[in-house]
């Protein structure tokens, strides 16, 4: 089984996932589509973040915690500063960030792109206050912050594993996370993923279940739930569970795209046209099945000619992708509703 990136992959990191739309049997679709999670899937390319961690009189903080997150407050690596209050985060992949400092009570976060080029960030705790919360959704959790190192030693090896398509050992070490710390819920999270990548929705909802009670700030938890009860037809639950981790993580481009496939669903094709607008508008790179839903939306609209528009873009991106014969499917069904009218 070929897992893709978390981030974008549940950021891909973590999987690939069949979606399945439900099908209105009088209009020109048959089953829809065979995707990787629109977590999608990290490219190759990496580079470095790195900084410094100072106090408001600028002095360097030794051993203050530093976590990256991603767009959806998913914790990508974690570090400590050193004497001199420097960290660095090596091999990333390009993309949104949030940098979040910690050091007992205090906290700092700062929002950066990291590109080709290797991004930098200084930040001052304020370490007399309280903590700053920064972006709702990106900073680090208490429930993040309870998680032991060993046990996030374990869940970043399941993650570079997965990355590198080893599912074996990736879920080897998921599990060694787990037995270190069961209310770890990132790795609930990520376990809930591999679930869906088996067609288990019931298992996933259990462990997002699980996590969202240990941490119920957890933006991609509720973007996963979104996507498991999508599989189940439960399109409104779906709705509510994206909007919660909407709310979390505002830059999700995956939970505008789910809430598309939940709007579909429920034949509310003008909402999900609107959800997809966004999520293409918020996706990092082009991730062409956002053409197949919004032709399917289109095409329950009779919109035809802009259905059209959209298989012949997603061909067009993907000529050979996964979904590509059932695009030409649609493509040819929809082609004689045209010439009909």
């Amino acid at each position: 089984m070929k897992i893709r990136s978390l981030s974008l992959l549940l950021l891909a990191l973590f999987f690939c996932t069949e979606f399945a739309i439900a099908q209105r049997p009088s209009e020109a679709t048959s089953t829809y589509p065979t995707t990787s999670a629109p977590f999608e899937s990290m490219g190759r390319r990496s580079t470095t973040v790195s900084g410094s961690v100072q106090d408001m009189q600028s002095k360097p903080v030794k051993d203050a915690r530093v976590d990256l997150t991603d767009g959806n407050g998913l914790v990508v690596s974690s570090a400590y500063t050193n004497s001199s209050g420097s960290f660095e985060f090596s091999n990333i992949t390009p993309g949104m960030y949030t940098v979040v400092a910690s050091s007992g009570m205090a906290q700092s976060s700062e929002r950066i792109e990291a590109n080709s080029w290797a991004a930098m960030v200084a930040l001052h705790l304020p370490i007399d206050n309280k903590p700053q919360d920064g972006v709702q959704g990106q900073s680090v959790s208490v429930a993040q912050m309870r998680v032991p190192k060993k046990a996030r030693e374990e869940f970043s090896k399941a993650r570079e594993a997965l990355e590198k398509e080893k599912t074996d050992d990736g879920t080897r070490h998921l599990a060694k996370a787990l037995s270190i710390y069961p209310n770890y819920a990132d790795a609930l999270t990520l376990r809930a993923v591999l679930s869906l990548n088996h067609k288990d929705p019931e298992a996933a909802i259990a462990d997002l279940d699980q996590a969202i009670k240990n941490d119920p700030n957890l933006a991609m938890a509720y973007l996963v739930m979104g996507s498991a009860l999508n599989m189940q037809g439960k399109f409104d639950e779906a709705i509510a569970s994206l909007q919660r981790g909407e709310t979390l993580a505002p830059d999700s481009w995956q939970a505008h795209f789910e809430m598309g496939k939940a709007y579909v669903g429920k034949e509310d094709y003008s909402n999900a046209l609107g959800h997809l607008q966004r999520a293409q508008s918020l996706a990092p790179s082009e991730y062409p099945v956002i053409y197949l839903l919004q032709a399917q939306a289109h095409i329950g609209m009779k919109q035809y000619p802009d259905a059209l528009a959209a298989l012949q873009s997603y061909l067009q991106k993907e000529p050979q992708g996964p979904n590509s014969a059932e695009a030409h499917k649609m493509l040819e069904k929809t082609q004689a509703m045209v010439e009909s009218k």
